[in-house]
């Protein structure tokens, strides 16, 4: 791995705030390849920025093209290929190995947007003058943010306030609706659900960490709490503006025709109604996860590979539930007209078959 110095060399960080390098440095990581491998082989140049920082490569573009990085040279110090282009690259390591850093592009993309915006806004911004910039690390390293377009980052940071929190605090109550949704800057906090016995703590969380957005989505109350364990600073964003910012592009609804032919392809359908509603009427091949239960139990019964839809009654939780997969990783989709819309379109179908037959 270089150093924070050598860093200054490379592009895009050469023109970045000096502060925030460090921080960048972290995101890196470093694969060896060895002599005649193809740095491609697991991900385009889409995926991931990369950086010959040992040993020699020769790249291959789609028109026949050829050019050989050197770590040394001064070509290495940009990224490999073009970046964000749709061409499809080869390549093949020339020395006895080389070592490629590499760092996910869509994280890039939108740290160079957030350090202009650094750079541009005023002396009293509530942008700057914080001890640690962790907390920007992990807002653009959350699922949700990078599902959103580049032209809209910006957005995110121009709608932050600042929230002075003390320790003991609470600063949302589950059962209480939303009209926030925070970043924590600076501090602790803790996730609280109510249990039989009173209260039981479920997490920790730190900088960077966002939360309070699901009740934004869905609507529906807060499902648990969040308490102060530290005094601290939080950033908050009103529910309007997070709903136009991030829901919008976060969710991706579909049709129940749609649904009907990815779920032929392999996808999966999942239910979050309570298993009352569930019982009552159902698609037989769905799986019932209840929205509260979700975050808990979407490791065990689904996968990150397999697409996954999500439907309820209305279109309202099963948006809240894809935008909690979306922040898990899962490549998620809502179904549009709810269960019952899914039924009639399959009892038409089977009517039309009978028909024809």
């Amino acid at each position: 791995m270089i150093t924070v110095e050598q860093l200054k060399n490379y592009y895009p960080f050469n023109k970045m705030e000096e502060k925030f390098l460090p921080l960048l440095l972290k995101q890196f990581k470093t694969v060896e390849f060895n002599r005649g491998e193809d740095i491609f082989k697991h991900d385009d140049n889409k995926v991931y920025a990369k950086y010959v920082i040992e040993g020699r490569v020769k790249i291959t573009y789609p028109s026949g093209r050829e050019k050989v990085l050197k770590a040394d040279s001064l070509s290495a110090y940009y990224p490999v290929g073009e970046v964000n282009s749709n061409k499809r690259l080869s390549s093949e390591v020339e020395s006895k190995s080389a070592k490629i850093m590499i760092m996910n592009n869509i994280f890039l993309d939108h740290f160079v947007v957030w350090d202009n915006l650094f750079k541009e806004s005023s002396s009293d911004s509530p942008l700057r003058g914080h001890e640690s910039y962790d907390w920007v690390v992990g807002l653009l390293n959350s699922k949700a943010v990078q599902m959103l377009p580049r032209g809209h980052v910006d957005q995110i940071f121009k709608n932050l306030e600042p929230l002075y929190v003390k320790q003991g605090e609470e600063i949302i109550s589950e059962g209480d609706f939303g009209d926030f949704c925070y970043i924590i800057v600076k501090g602790d906090a803790d996730i609280f659900k109510v249990v039989a016995e009173g209260e039981e703590k479920v997490a920790t969380i730190g900088a960077g960490a966002l939360f309070g957005e699901n009740a934004l989505v869905s609507k529906d109350p807060r499902n648990a709490s969040v308490r102060m364990v530290t005094n601290g600073l939080l950033m908050q964003m009103a529910g309007e503006k997070f709903s136009s910012l991030l829901k919008s592009h976060v969710v991706r609804w579909i049709t129940t025709d749609t649904t009907y032919e990815m779920l032929l392809e392999g996808a999966v359908l999942v239910d979050v109604r309570e298993m009352i509603e569930f019982e009552e009427e159902s698609f037989h091949d769905s799986i019932n996860i209840p929205l509260g239960e979700l975050r808990d139990k979407a490791e065990n019964l689904l996968k990150k590979d397999v697409p996954v839809i999500t439907c309820s009654g209305t279109g309202l939780r099963c948006a809240s539930a894809a935008f909690l997969l979306a922040t898990l990783g899962y490549d998620v989709y809502s179904m549009q007209g709810g269960v019952k819309g899914l039924l009639k379109l399959i009892e038409r179908l089977d009517d039309s078959e009978s028909t024809s037959v």
